[in-house]
């Protein structure tokens, strides 16, 4: 039996930064910044076919995943819910992109349950933060945590400090 909190594992994807954030968000809708990767961390998909681009961000991400379960697992967290979001369409990528990469994760991961979401607005700081469902669900009151935290953890990207560095990988 785990007195472990349960936390949303929440992935920003910044896609014309080509970068990552993981954060937890309690259910009461406060941020937990955890880590981030460079800039250009997912350049590796650009000019590829999309399913070398699906290939190849469903295992960035997945890794991705991990890191973010272990840094929770360390504070004594879990995820309840995995949450995707991109502040917009992958750079140089067919449109289809993140419905496809999404929906691998919804297929593949059913426990915790998997939602992927675009920021109609991006990850800007002084606006209401409209979700768009790209692949599977999120039930209302995880939505609003998810809403709730968005302004603060959007602020936090722009301080590099509040994260731990994930280094890119080496070639």
């Amino acid at each position: 039996m785990s007195n472990k909190e349960p936390v949303l594992l929440t992935v920003l994807i910044q896609t014309s930064e080509l970068r990552w954030h993981v954060a937890g968000i309690d259910l009461a809708g406060k941020p937990i910044p955890l880590i981030r990767s460079e800039v250009g961390n997912l350049r590796p998909y650009v000019g590829e076919s999309l399913d070398e681009q699906v290939n190849f961000l469903r295992h960035r991400l997945s890794g991705v995943l991990q890191r973010g379960c272990d840094r929770l697992w360390g504070r004594q967290l879990k995820p309840c819910h995995i949450v995707f979001v991109t502040d917009g369409p992958f750079q140089q990528a067919e449109p289809e992109l993140a419905r496809e990469v999404g929906e691998h994760f919804v297929q593949w991961m059913t426990s915790p349950p998997v939602v992927f979401l675009t920021a109609e607005a991006g990850f800007s700081l002084n606006v209401a933060h409209q979700l768009n469902d790209i692949a599977g669900q999120l039930d209302a009151s995880h939505r609003e945590a998810l809403i709730k935290a968005l302004p603060d953890l959007c602020s936090a990207m722009g301080a590099d400090e509040q994260w731990e560095l994930a280094p890119n990988p080496k070639k």
